[in-house]
């Protein structure tokens, strides 16, 4: 595959080498743990790897994309300030009148509180969600590397002095790291 033998770590394997090469890499690792790792952790590794097509720049902002606070319940759930506080406001009415008739208004109240919550909750995450990426992109990428962790292995991948790059996929789990490090040893034999 490259010039640039692929090495075996205590943790995984790893792979000096141009764009094409370290993209060519990837691609192995997918097919290397596609069948011994979680297809979640296989799917976000495929979303994340560098393609040869893309640039350096595009695995940069996927791994921003990656680090960020994603997007919650309760977030998806907002309707807006307007019409959030309106629900609430109804709820409120609906329980006042379960009140009057001596039922129980707690569900009312449980849902108005959380109407009245989704509002400045989702604004509150939007604003961290564009601050943690400005953080990654401003500072903590220009000095750490490209990194995506899953379930199943870790992967960073960094610009070297020399003008290539490297690539480290590290596997906790002894399994997924012994197929993993097994499938270059055979590959590197048949060379």
């Amino acid at each position: 595959m490259s010039e640039e033998k692929i090495e075996e770590t205590n943790a995984g394997v790893k792979k000096k080498g141009n764009w094409k090469e370290i993209s060519e890499f990837a691609e192995e690792v997918e097919d290397a743990v596609n069948d011994k790792a979680e297809a979640e952790s296989v799917e976000d590794f495929d979303d994340w790897r560098p393609k040869i097509e893309e640039t350096e720049r595009d695995v940069k902002e996927k791994t921003i994309d990656k680090a960020v606070i994603k997007e919650k319940d309760l977030e998806k759930e907002s309707e807006g300030v307007k019409e959030d506080l309106k629900n609430a406001s109804d709820k409120v009415a609906e329980a006042g009148r379960k009140a009057a008739k001596k039922e129980s208004p707690e569900k009312e109240i449980r849902e108005a509180s959380e109407d009245v919550a989704k509002p400045f909750y989702s604004g509150l995450l939007r604003f961290l969600r564009a601050l943690e990426s400005k953080v990654y992109s401003w500072f903590a990428l220009r000095f750490n590397p490209y990194y995506l962790d899953t379930e199943d292995f870790s992967v960073d991948m960094k610009y070297r002095k020399d003008g290539d790059f490297e690539m480290d996929v590290a596997a906790p789990e002894e399994k997924v790291r012994e197929d993993l490090q097994k499938n270059f040893l055979e590959e590197d034999e048949e060379k």
